[in-house]
């Protein structure tokens, strides 16, 4: 029996190219990789549109070349309305076939996604236990009615089975199926890439052990968090390196640092082994440990990403982020002081926001220092404290599309803030930005830190995305200008 699992374009319909580079569908891959193991019969492929920039049609020519018997496509907010479209046109050429969809928007509104015409269930959560009971379902024309962790459509109402319990060994999961992914298509975002090798990411974990009002992580993993062995996601680091010729890695969890002793054993591996390897990771202000920096930088560490949100202690209080403002200082001033690079990012938009708090979060941005930062604009994707909080008070604006929910846009916000309207909060997101990258402090530090041609094409790539995202206020701004004079 054939499965096709389709990571969908956004950005050939939408979006800024390049901002977040170009990633594995891992979630896919695992997915195909458990599927596989547990059922030899399987046929599995996989199709991403993304990497192969495909359109609605050649998506379509390509499912109904692959003539699968279940299609699963994995789903975000703002990709949703692209995903709606290409639902709309499989099911009109396809309309026996099973339509499964999964990921962060089917698991924080499923009742929409079941409502969709054509799908026929949604999966939510973690998929592995639950895809594979429904292949064994549809290839035994058996219903799905109680396979545990979906729902679907049942005459006009949604109908839920029930949570399903998480996979408490992650070990036991083989490896992501990235023989079926283009990997040479491949690459970090410049704020993400540290040298001219071959990169890939990675998933060492699942969860996180924090609750910010915000993120999805809870919503997906049932605020619940789970790793790896470090021996196992070294496995796959010498599996990338032998097989595909990987030699940096970016580590998508939500806190790689998050067990010290775990994160001890895994630099000591990579020192072992001598793999000679670059690598990058996310972690929290709190988590940093100058002693444990020294270890990461032997073992390859180049660059550590924080998410240090807002410079004010009343908006982080909001965001239930638990972070002391002045450890945000001190731990960009040991990272760097280990040799690392270091990116942050901040959050313009969430409930509490005011004009004052959205300076203070540019001056603590400046303070800081780092290599890097980006400065995203809050959005409440369904499923998270966040977004039931914007639309209990009545903030989300009117005539949003999921489109409008990419945190990286050149669009106004999806909120309308006592004192702060949606125009305003992308306003900031814009000066915010501007601010920081030309002031001529930055722009002298930078320059000085040009040792090689990489490091002249990551500022370009990074003006590039600078310009993108400030097009749209810059454009705005001038056709006020004309229309008042």
């Amino acid at each position: 029996m054939k499965v096709l699992l389709i990571n969908p374009s956004f950005n050939r319909y939408a979006g800024i190219k390049g901002h977040g580079g170009l990633s594995a569908p891992l979630n896919l891959a695992c997915l195909a990789a458990y599927l596989r193991e547990q059922r030899s019969d399987a046929k599995i492929e996989i199709l991403d549109a993304e990497a192969y920039g495909l359109s609605y049609e050649e998506t379509l020519n390509k499912v109904i070349a692959f003539d699968p018997d279940i299609i699963g496509i994995t789903t975000t907010t703002p990709s949703f309305d692209i995903i709606v479209e290409l639902i709309n046109r499989i099911h009109n050429k396809l309309p026996k076939t099973p339509i499964i969809l999964g990921g962060p928007h089917a698991t924080g509104s499923p009742e929409e996604c079941a409502s969709t015409e054509g799908v026929t269930a949604v999966v939510l959560g973690e998929g592995e236990l639950t895809l594979t009971e429904i292949y064994d379902a549809v290839k035994n024309n058996d219903t799905i009615n109680r396979i545990k962790g979906i729902c679907f459509r049942k005459e006009n109402s949604v109908t839920f089975t029930g949570k399903r319990d998480l996979i408490k060994d992650l070990d036991s999961l083989p490896l992501p199926a990235r023989d079926l992914l283009p990997m040479r298509l491949y690459y970090s975002p410049p704020t993400k890439s540290i040298s001219e090798d071959r990169t890939a990411n990675i998933i060492s974990s699942r969860g996180c052990p924090f609750h910010c009002t915000y993120c999805l992580s809870d919503m997906m993993w049932d605020r619940k968090y789970r790793h790896r062995s470090p021996e196992n996601v070294v496995a796959e680091i010498e599996h990338l390196i032998n097989d595909y010729g990987i030699r940096e890695f970016n580590f998508n969890d939500d806190l790689f640092t998050a067990d010290k002793k775990r994160l001890s054993r895994f630099c000591e591996l990579l020192i072992e082994k001598n793999l000679d390897i670059k690598w990058v990771c996310m972690s929290r202000a709190d988590y940093i440990q100058p002693d444990i920096l020294k270890l990461m930088k032997r073992a390859g560490c180049g660059k550590i990403a924080m998410g240090l949100e807002s410079g004010s202690q009343q908006v982080l209080k909001a965001m239930n982020k638990r972070l002391d403002l002045s450890r945000s200082i001190e731990a960009v001033r040991e990272i760097k002081k280990a040799g690392i690079k270091v990116g942050v990012s901040f959050v313009i938009g969430h409930i509490g926001e005011t004009p004052d708090t959205i300076k203070e979060t540019i001056r603590l941005a400046k303070m800081c220092n780092p290599d890097t930062v980006a400065f995203f604009q809050a959005s409440p994707y369904p499923g998270t404290e966040f977004y039931r909080m914007a639309k209990e008070a009545g903030y989300f604006r009117p005539n949003l599309k999921w489109i409008d929910f990419a945190i990286v846009s050149d669009k106004i916000s999806t909120v309308n803030l006592p004192g702060l309207p949606a125009e305003e909060i992308h306003r900031w997101v814009t000066k915010a930005y501007k601010s920081f990258y030309l002031s001529p402090h930055y722009i002298l530090s930078r320059l000085k830190q040009i040792r090689s041609f990489h490091d002249i094409k990551n500022l370009l790539g990074g003006a590039a995305i600078f310009l993108k995202i400030t097009a749209g206020s810059i454009f705005s701004a001038n056709r006020k200008k004309k229309v008042v004079t």
